[in-house]
This record gives structure tokens, C-alpha cells and sequence, in this order.
């Protein structure tokens, strides 16, 4: 039985067999969403139809159930894309030297498919707060932080994308102060074609554990508190890409311009955005298509590194081609969170060895090449730390702040909020 796991590669040895010195540049292997695979060679590559039957031949032995069908070969020509197939995003196999182009046909869309653009440079420093799973305290960390830059002077915008946990809008707002709309109602207004950038103004209210400056856009507003019953209705829809003339809007579209609507609204000095946890297709716009700093929160566990091996993995596919400003990947900042001192360094050596293992190029001196040693604080994998303290456990800043120490927060997020404001510093002399 042929698995999920072998097929690429049994087509990739098809290919080969018929055809032992082809260029892999024009070739495209498609994989449709049952993960079935169809071939498309160039059309002058076959100057003998006899060779691609021989070629659909071996294919369909090889592949067995995961043969696109009884002919999975086709030349360019023959596809209803035509040349435009080679325009379509794809992740890029290497088996050995060949270096294979995968377009993914998925039911939930192309966002993890999708290489991050150029950086740009109109809109305040983003930053993102990302976990694989829920409990780690990244959401506090993200609060706490609001408010310490509020404290500072600057003016924050903290956007909860975690719809389907939602917390950042109980812990900053009180239950009587969230606004009318939150991120899933701009998207399902969004999303039949509603001007959803005139509830912007409605989005947004200014938490009460600053004076001033900390903006919080829930994931649902007031509305869906008042017709709850509602909440998983407009969850499902949230997610969708939107249909237009010109084709279809992906979720990191859409996001995209609603971030930028929000910033043009409420002028904020910088973003925080708490992703959803998880490896769920839209986390990919949160990570890959915000144009932020991502902050990879962990715990030294074995369930967290082969999360994170899954995760980065992937994103090596995406990784082939160096952008021309900078390097997305070194935007990605692993956060040891609920951390014990005695465990620092071999969180430090299984953090260096996944990345060496996936992001990391075998040398920086390559072209546009990525690579740190082990114990380079800049590096992405050196962690920014929060250490464990059970105050911080099940903590809410509209219920608790008015009990804790100034002292307290510092000795516990004093470390983490230093290195955010290196990074911080960073993002601003970029821009």
C-alpha cells in the first residue's frame, strides 16, 4: 500500500525513470485536496505521445490509490490553466538536488502556501503572539506588555485573532465596555459584501487598566454578547476566502485590509495581535502575512518541540527563495515561557537544534544565507524568557492588577519586556 508520506516521492521516481534528465523548473506536480497527484510536463518536452503514456503507465503503478486518475500525466497545453499554472503559488520539494514545485489544491485555502511579501513600511510595528497550544501565558504577556508601553507614552492597538478561544476583550475590557463589533463581525460583514470598514470606528474601546492609550479590538463585540446564540454561526463564515469578479480574496487578504483599516482609524504608535494557538490554516496569516514580528511562546516539552518541528518544517518549503529586503524568518522569536532557571540551557539546545535542523541555512555566508551560533542572544532561537511564578497563574489585569506590585510585574516580565523593546527599536529604525 502506497502512503500518503511515500507518494511524492514514488511520482518523483516515475518521472525519473522516463525521463532521466529532465529540468524540474517548468514541471508541476499538482496534489488535489485528497492528496491524489496529477503531472504536468511542458508540451516540449513530450515530442512522442508514446513516452507519456508510458510515463501515465508507470505513475498509476507506482502511485496506486494516489494516482490523480487513470492518466495522471498531462502536458501544459491539455490543463485548463494553461501556462498560468506555473503562476500559481507553490511549495518547493527538494529530493536530493531536484528541487520539485507542489501546487497544493487545499479545501481551506492557500495562506500556508503563500510566501510572506516585502516588508512594509506604512504601517506601525506589528507584533504577534503565537502558541501552539493554550495555558502558556501568552496572552498575559501580551497584556502586561500593552500596558507597560502605555506607561511609556505610546499608544497600543491589541487585536484578539484568537475567535475561537477568545480572551484578550475579557481580560482588558470590562464585560459592560466592549465595543459593538469585534474581528469576526468585520468578517462576516466582509464577507457578503458589506462596506465592513464603517463599523471600524465601532470596533475599538480603550481598556481600563491604563489611563490612557491601550485600544482593544475584541474578537466579538457587544452585538454577539446580546444574540449568542449567533457566536458559532458567524465563527464558521469568519474563515472563508470571498468571492469576487477578479477570482477570490484568501483570509490573509482579508485580514490584511482590516489591520489596515483599524490603523488608519485609531493611529496607533504599535500593534499587538494575540493569534489563534495551533497549526489551523489561518494561523499562516497571523505568522507568515501580517508583516510583524512573530513571537514563538514554549514550554520545554516534548508535545511543544514536535509541534514546532511540524510547523517549521513546512515553512523550510517556503523558504527557497530569499527575499530582497531582509528575511522573514529572522522576524520569528522564540519566548521560553513558564520557564524554571535549571532548565535554561536545555531549552536553549533543543531550540538551536530545530531550528539548525529546519529554518536555518547550513551557513550565513551563503547568498541571503541564515545561520546563528548557539549562544547569539539575537538569534531567532534564543529565547526571550518568562520565568514561572503562580501569581501570574489564571491572571486577569481588569480583576488583579489593582492588587500586584509594580515589583512584582518587573522581577517576573522585566527580562521579556527588555528584549520586546530591543526589537521594538529595531522595527522603528527599519521603518
Amino acid at each position: 500500500m502506497v502512503t500518503f508520506d511515500q507518494a511524492l516521492d514514488k511520482a518523483i521516481d516515475a518521472i525519473l525513470h522516463c525521463y532521466p534528465d529532465i529540468q524540474w523548473s517548468d514541471i508541476r506536480l499538482v496534489r488535489d485536496m485528497q492528496g491524489k497527484l496529477f503531472v504536468v510536463l511542458p508540451d516540449e518536452l513530450v515530442e512522442d505521445r508514446s513516452e507519456m503514456e508510458r510515463l501515465n503507465e508507470v505513475l498509476t503503478g507506482a502511485l496506486q490509490h494516489y494516482a490523480g486518475s487513470a492518466s495522471p500525466a498531462a502536458c501544459l497545453s491539455d490543463t485548463l490553466s494553461g501556462a498560468e499554472l506555473l503562476k500559481e503559488p507553490a511549495i518547493v520539494y527538494y529530493r536530493g538536488d531536484h528541487a520539485v514545485h507542489v501546487i497544493e489544491r487545499r479545501a481551506m485555502g492557500e495562506n500556508w502556501l503563500l510566501e510572506p511579501g516585502q516588508p512594509d513600511l506604512s504601517h506601525p510595528p506589528r507584533f504577534v503572539f503565537f502558541s501552539l497550544k493554550g495555558g502558556v501565558g501568552r496572552s498575559t504577556a501580551l497584556a502586561l506588555w500593552a500596558r507597560q508601553l502605555c506607561q511609556e507614552g505610546k499608544s497600543v492597538l491589541v487585536v484578539d485573532m484568537d475567535l475561537e478561544a477568545p480572551g484578550l476583550g475579557a481580560q482588558l475590557l470590562e464585560q459592560s465596555g466592549k465595543p459593538l463589533y469585534g474581528v469576526a463581525d468585520w468578517l462576516v460583514e466582509d464577507l457578503v459584501g458589506n462596506p465592513a470598514d464603517s463599523l471600524v470606528p465601532d470596533m475599538a474601546q480603550q481598556s481600563p487598566v491604563v489611563p490612557a492609550g491601550l485600544w482593544v479590538v475584541p474578537a466579538f463585540g457587544s452585538t454577539t454578547d446580546q444574540a449568542p446564540q449567533n457566536m458559532l454561526a458567524k465563527l464558521a463564515r469568519a474563515y472563508l476566502e470571498k468571492p469576487n469578479s477578479e477570482g477570490s480574496q484568501l483570509f490573509a487578504q482579508r485580514l490584511q485590509r482590516m489591520l489596515q483599516a483599524l490603523e488608519y482609524h485609531y493611529q496607533p504608535d504599535v500593534v499587538l495581535v494575540d493569534s489563534r494557538a495551533g497549526l489551523h490554516e489561518t494561523v499562516a496569516t497571523t505568522l507568515l502575512h501580517l508583516d510583524a514580528e512573530v513571537l514563538c511562546f514554549a514550554v520545554d516539552l516534548e508535545v511543544t518541540w514536535q509541534g514546532y518541528r511540524y510547523l517549521f518544517s513546512h515553512l523550510t518549503q517556503l523558504a527557497q527563495q530569499k527575499l530582497q529586503q531582509g528575511d522573514w524568518r529572522d522576524r520569528f522569536k522564540m519566548v521560553s515561557a513558564r520557564a524554571m532557571p535549571e532548565n535554561f540551557e536545555r531549552f536553549l539546545d533543543r531550540s538551536y537544534g530545530l531550528w539548525t535542523d529546519t529554518l536555518y541555512d547550513e551557513s550565513s555566508e551563503e547568498v541571503g544565507g541564515l545561520s546563528f551560533d548557539v549562544r547569539d542572544e539575537a538569534a531567532p532561537h534564543y529565547p526571550l524568557i518568562i520565568p514561572r511564578v503562580d501569581v501570574f497563574e489564571a491572571f486577569e489585569p481588569c480583576r488583579d492588577l489593582r492588587r500586584m506590585h509594580e515589583a512584582q510585574i518587573a522581577a517576573v516580565f522585566g527580562a521579556f519586556f527588555s528584549g520586546l523593546q530591543s526589537c521594538l527599536e529595531a522595527s522603528r529604525d527599519q521603518n
